[in-house]
């Protein structure tokens, strides 16, 4: 997992994320991920390929069959977050950000639990 404050947009929060995949690794990301500039460095340097959702207007639109892929992925993705959105309690109160994504873990491991 990987938290960031939320003052923070999520274009920025890219640069920070620890990609340790395998080369030829594809990671399918949200439109709020475009990034040209991290989508070049990736690939040549990893050789792992972040395929935003694009946009209509994008210089670098994507075939329609990655779109379609992207849909799907995203539609489990959305679901199973709302599902443990629903376990979860509307405040988390948290002292410190480590004990904020200990008790978030926990949260996470109990709908797991919930779901065997």
């Amino acid at each position: 997992m990987f938290f960031s404050p939320g003052s923070l947009a999520d274009v920025q929060t890219l640069q920070w994320f620890s990609f340790d995949l395998p080369p030829d690794s594809i990671v399918y990301a949200d439109s709020a991920y475009t990034d040209y500039a991290i989508e070049e460095l990736l690939d040549e340097a990893l050789q792992i390929r972040l395929l935003p959702v694009r946009k209509s207007n994008s210089k670098r639109p994507l075939p329609a069959y990655v779109h379609f892929v992207q849909t799907q992925q995203r539609k489990r993705v959305e679901t199973t977050g709302s599902l443990i959105e629903r376990l979860l309690p509307r405040h988390i109160h948290a002292v410190t950000a480590k004990g904020f994504e200990l008790k978030l873990l926990l949260f996470v491991l109990a709908y797991s639990v919930n779901c065997l």
